[in-house]
């Protein structure tokens, strides 16, 4: 997938301004950045999202895919923590610096 074409599947999703991770989910998988060792680009052991979330201003294209994973399998462990994130503003802001990185290395 290009860069372009991803830029435009983010831009959709940043546009919807829904909580319900299948979205966020299937659009991993379908541009193909679905971290399945998401944990290993984490510096916080055991993983502390608060923390980790901060990185979010310098995050290059592969960690804001590592950082939304990391939500998507927080929500899994800890069933409504994903649709909570998204209410207090902490999962946009992650589709956002990848499309601006996109945007910067196109």
């Amino acid at each position: 997938m290009t860069k372009a074409e991803k830029i435009r599947k983010i831009q959709r999703i940043l546009e919807l301004k829904d909580s319900r991770e299948d979205l966020y989910a299937d659009l991993l998988k379908t541009m193909g950045d679905l971290k399945t060792n998401y944990g290993d680009y984490m510096i916080t052991e055991p993983i502390d999202c608060n923390e980790e979330l901060k990185r979010i201003s310098g995050a290059d294209y592969e960690l804001c895919t590592a950082l939304l994973t990391m939500l998507l399998r927080e929500d899994h462990f800890s069933n409504g923590s994903f649709e909570r994130r998204f209410a207090e503003g902490q999962v946009l802001p992650v589709l956002v610096r990848m499309k601006d990185v996109l945007i910067a290395g196109a």
